[in-house]
């Protein structure tokens, strides 16, 4: 998504405030005050020789404007920049400008839809920069059209371009992954209430509806024209290769990963600062403004970019970048509003008050939980999938799971979409520091009568943790493939 201006909402994963402490190490204090100062142990960042990447972005694959940059400069820097660190890199992007897409898919409706990979030669400057590599860093564009893809062709959204690389056009390069998809550098920032509007992010948060784990890159647009070619591209992708390395060190380049990082323009006389880890801001940063007068029989406006309303969340991306810091924010990608409680029931009136929880002495113990899914088998509709994982954090193996299958897939027979879930609570087992879980999950359609159909599509097994008197809840997600 392109952004002019400095100055979405998504939902920031409750470990997002420990993340770049757990990379790089910080300071911490006690909450009065007494304790001394101690700095956390920074991670042995670790190798990406051979690291499986998958490029995207919202700009394009094919960097025609060789001026600004607009259209590709920033995947082909961060190819640049993986492939000098050894890793195995294929890029599959848009074949026109996407900017604002977010998750914007094609739709087949009743008929199939084309969709052309189409190789685009790299620019001679970067032409070399992969050659040692597997894949070779070879670049594709991808048309919404009949190949060849030319100047008319429609191209296919960045959340298209993930679908077809992950699905199918990836395997002919590999016989399994990509370890991790990439999407950037993007040209402008994506921060604050504009997030969920960002060709960028839809593309990552698609890798991670798809089970990989993924990172959306930004540099930042200054505001003067004549620095706009210094966007931070190069400093973006030298910064995502350090990023990868520590993840990989802490053993954190897992499916459920799913990052949002902005870097900044650092202006003349000015420092960088350092990264941080931030929650998404609420200020909007393009401050958009409609000009002109509108009769009720309709008529034309003039959008242009105002005054970007103040932030008014603590620790926001926005904030950061302001004061030349990289933002880091941790996504989950999932809508649903966590504790959003019984909302009908409240509203009906058929809602069970919770009984008070006392409150805890003493804080409770953080918490991270971990899970992988088995493939759904269909032999015996409904479908059936067994989930696995583990609890870091538990001093003693007490309390419970709960799986909680969710999404809507494509059923025989049936047009459009179809609602289906599932859910089963499993006890925690096995002791300190091993604590382990495992259950079924049977997924069924809502409509009981569609229950023995075949379906197809990917559906999220939720894992939560609720947490005891003293170890804090945590949750992670896991995509199951039906078909």
């Amino acid at each position: 998504m392109q952004l002019t201006h400095r100055s979405v909402r998504a939902a920031a994963a409750t470990a997002a405030v420990a993340l770049v402490a757990a990379l790089t190490g910080v300071v911490a204090t006690s909450s009065d005050g007494s304790a001394p100062p101690a700095r956390a142990a920074a991670v042995t960042p670790g190798s990406i020789a051979g690291l499986k990447v998958l490029l995207t972005n919202d700009d394009s694959a094919r960097y025609a404007d060789t001026t600004y940059g607009t259209d590709g400069k920033g995947i082909y820097e961060l190819r640049k920049a993986l492939c000098a660190a050894g890793a195995d890199v294929l890029v599959v992007a848009p074949w026109r400008q996407q900017s604002g897409a977010g998750g914007r898919m094609t739709v087949p409706g009743f008929s199939p839809v084309p969709l052309t990979a189409q190789a685009v030669t790299p620019p001679a400057a970067y032409a070399d920069d992969c050659a040692g590599a597997s894949a070779a860093g070879a670049v594709f564009g991808v048309c919404a059209a009949t190949g060849p893809c030319d100047s008319s062709s429609t191209s296919a959204s960045p959340s298209d371009a993930v679908y077809v690389a992950l699905r199918r056009f990836a395997a002919t390069y590999w016989s399994t992954g990509p370890d991790v998809v990439l999407s950037g550098v993007n040209f402008g920032q994506n921060v604050g209430a504009t997030l969920n509007h960002s060709g960028t992010v839809g593309a990552a948060v698609t890798a991670a509806e798809n089970g990989v784990a993924s990172i959306a890159l930004s540099a930042e647009v200054p505001f003067s024209l004549a620095d706009i070619p210094n966007v931070p591209f190069a400093q973006t992708s030298a910064y995502a290769v350090t990023l990868l390395q520590q993840l990989v060190g802490a053993g954190r380049l897992k499916p459920s990963l799913l990052l949002n990082v902005n870097y900044p323009f650092v202006g003349s006389g000015e420092q960088l600062g350092k990264a941080v880890t931030t929650v998404a801001g609420t200020s909007d940063l393009l401050g958009l403004t409609y000009a002109g007068d509108v009769t009720q029989a309709g008529g034309t406006y003039q959008l242009s970019a105002g005054s970007a309303p103040a932030e008014t969340r603590a620790n926001a991306d926005t904030a950061a970048l302001k004061a030349n810091n990289i933002s880091v924010t941790q996504l989950d990608g999932d809508w649903t509003l966590p504790g959003g409680g019984d909302l009908v029931g409240q509203l009906d009136g058929t809602a069970v008050t919770p009984t008070p929880t006392p409150t805890p002495t003493t804080a409770p113990a953080m918490t991270a939980l971990h899970a992988t899914a088995g493939p759904a088998r269909d032999r015996k509709r409904p479908y059936r999938t067994v989930v696995s994982g583990q609890l870091d954090g538990a001093a003693t193996c007490a309390g419970t799971v709960t799986l909680t299958a969710s999404g809507s897939v494509r059923v025989a027979g049936r047009r459009g979409r179809v609602a289906v879930t599932g859910s089963r609570t499993v006890a925690l087992s096995g002791s300190a520091g091993a604590c382990r879980f495992s259950g079924p999950v049977l997924i069924t359609p809502r409509n009981d009568g569609l229950a023995r159909r075949p379906m197809s599509g990917v559906v999220r097994v939720r894992a939560q943790f609720a947490g005891t008197d003293g170890l804090a809840p945590s949750w992670t997600t896991v995509s199951v493939f039906l078909g």
